[in-house]
């Protein structure tokens, strides 16, 4: 099972950099990168992370693929 996420284009809407989201979640710019991409899937902790800064609920952010 995988995951879609919708994380760039959010952050996008935001007017975010990827090094802006890393520096609030304690992250680096490559991880944000590769979530985005699809490669790597956020800890739980990170997702929540995201979802509290970006004022988004996580449901939005991260959804499983069928």
């Amino acid at each position: 099972m995988s995951v879609n996420n919708r994380l760039k284009e959010i952050r996008i809407q935001q007017n975010l950099s990827q090094q802006d989201l890393a520096d609030a979640i304690g992250s680096c710019r490559h991880t944000i990168s590769r979530i985005e991409r699809g490669e790597r899937n956020p800890s739980l902790e990170m997702a929540l992370l995201m979802s509290q800064f970006l004022e988004v609920p996580v449901e939005t952010l991260f959804t499983l693929a069928p």
